[in-house]
């Protein structure tokens, strides 16, 4: 028997087979001949083929990659709509792009695997009967096709939920989502804080102020301010879990509170009271799992610091100062000129209630409350507000799909914040427990401005919702048996 030593090591003659290193001066031989016989632009394409090949290999292997594009996708908003309305009169998107080509690589994945066990989908009865009591609605809805292609989008979200609930599938995969919520974060914060220092929107201003602000507010490249301030509200809760509860080298610790203070300016600029006050509970949130709510005071001084600077430095600084104060000031202020937004919010759900008390079981149907909003509308309803839109996600489900569609909805809602909490008693791994704790605090912070914004399908709930049981998958085949 022979014995390889570390001094034998060092006489080990490396022979390499012949036959690769002639493969290997063959191949620089071709790409040398090609560079003076072949047109530029037709090495660019050939170059760019070898690449899309390439990286459509690796999707097939590790379907967890496309997760950039699904956050970047979702993130261009406007600028991302490749087709602004197709035959069905929606708009092909690069997230549409993005999901298809995350199903098709997992398909192809569990061939090459051989798959055939699949994790269990905890959600699966709740959002069926959901679904089912929408698809019900259909039926009488007074807002067709709309209803239609609002159903069929829901349809799309739960498997886009189950699909990334399958998808991530590896601590590299986990790595993967956080890094980049976080690149994609900072880049459009950054833009936000452009567009509110040039003063330049993708929104004009006088229909901003329509809706019930003193000053534009940035928008980065969505449609909507507010659903801007809800992915950047995502970012700030889910580093912020990450920074309190994970031990991680100095310098990525810098880069995670680096990328959390961008991303928390730009949340700011969007002068969203909804996802200040979400992003607000999901810190609280993230404090009360991790036991460190001793930190409380801690970020309290540095919120107050960060508003008496903001007072002296910062653009807008007096309105972002009392747009803030109104949140707490809501019952006083209730009616007064200037707080048209937050009014409305309350008709809307006055309205809602009373649509609901018309249609207790079943609801108006999918999609009817803007249709038929002008009849509940209350009389001192400010008149200029363009929307008709309810802004309260529960005040709407009740009064489109009934008693029985809130309580499917209180009942997925309760179902995922209950195995998140168990499973923060299972789950030893400090990584994947910062990382539980996180999402668990997101998913509560989304219910606060699902409250206020009523974006009940934004990508980010769905994809996160089963980004948080993938994560406690992992979080427990991590323990030792």
């Amino acid at each position: 028997m022979s014995v390889y030593t570390a001094s034998t090591a060092s006489r080990v003659e490396l022979r390499p087979d012949p036959r690769w290193f002639a493969l290997f001066v063959g191949l620089q031989a071709a790409a040398l001949a090609a560079v003076f016989i072949f047109p530029a632009r037709l090495l660019i394409l050939g170059a760019a083929g070898i690449g899309a090949g390439l990286a459509l290999v690796l999707l097939v292997l590790y379907p967890w990659l496309i997760v950039p594009a699904i956050m970047a996708s979702t993130a261009l908003d406007i600028t991302g709509r490749l087709i602004p309305a197709t035959i069905i009169g929606t708009p092909l998107t690069g997230f549409h792009l993005s999901l298809a080509v995350m199903l098709v690589a997992m398909a192809f994945n569990t061939c090459i695997r051989r798959r055939l066990q699949f994790p269990a989908f905890e959600l699966a009865v709740p959002l069926a009967l959901y679904l089912g009591i929408m698809a019900i609605s259909l039926t009488y809805s007074p807002n067709q096709p709309e209803a239609t292609i609002g159903f069929m989008r829901t349809v799309a979200l739960v498997v886009f939920l189950y699909a990334t609930q399958v998808m991530i599938d590896s601590r590299a995969a986990v790595h993967m989502v956080i890094a980049s919520t976080a690149l994609v974060m900072i880049g459009t914060s950054i833009l936000g804080l452009v567009q509110i220092v040039t003063q330049r929107f993708y929104l004009p201003a006088s229909f901003v102020i329509a809706v019930g602000a003193n000053a534009p507010r940035a928008v980065g490249t969505f449609h909507n301010p507010n659903t801007f301030a809800t992915f950047l509200m995502v970012g700030v809760v889910l580093l912020f879990a990450l920074l309190v509860n994970c031990r991680m080298p100095w310098w990525v610790t810098l880069l995670v509170l680096g990328s959390m203070g961008i991303g928390f300016a730009g949340l700011v600029v969007t002068f969203s009271r909804a996802n200040w006050l979400a992003g607000l509970v999901g810190i609280i949130c993230v404090l009360y799992l991790g036991k460190k709510l001793r930190y409380l005071v801690a970020v309290g001084i540095a919120g107050f610091v960060f508003i008496v600077a903001a007072r002296q430095w910062i653009p807008f600084a007096d309105h972002i100062f009392l747009r803030f104060a109104s949140i707490f000031l809501f019952f006083r202020e209730f009616g007064a000129l200037g707080r048209e937004s937050a009014t409305a919010r309350v008709y809307f759900i006055m309205a809602g209630m009373h649509m609901w008390l018309d249609n207790p079981l079943l609801g108006a149907g999918w999609r009817a409350f803007p249709v038929l909003f002008d009849q509940y509308r209350p009389a001192d309803f400010p008149y200029w507000v363009p929307t008709k839109e309810s802004h309260t996600a529960f005040a709407n489900i009740a009064a489109e799909l009934g008693l029985a569609g809130l309580v499917t909805a209180a009942w997925i809602v309760w179902r995922t914040v209950i195995h998140g909490w168990r499973g923060l008693f299972q789950i030893a791994d400090p990584y994947y427990r910062a990382v539980l704790i996180g999402v668990l605090s997101l998913f509560i912070a989304f219910q606060v401005s699902l409250s206020l914004t009523a974006d009940i399908n934004n990508n980010y709930l769905w994809f996160f919702t089963g980004f948080l049981f993938a994560v406690l998958r992992l979080g427990r085949a991590s323990e030792p048996a």
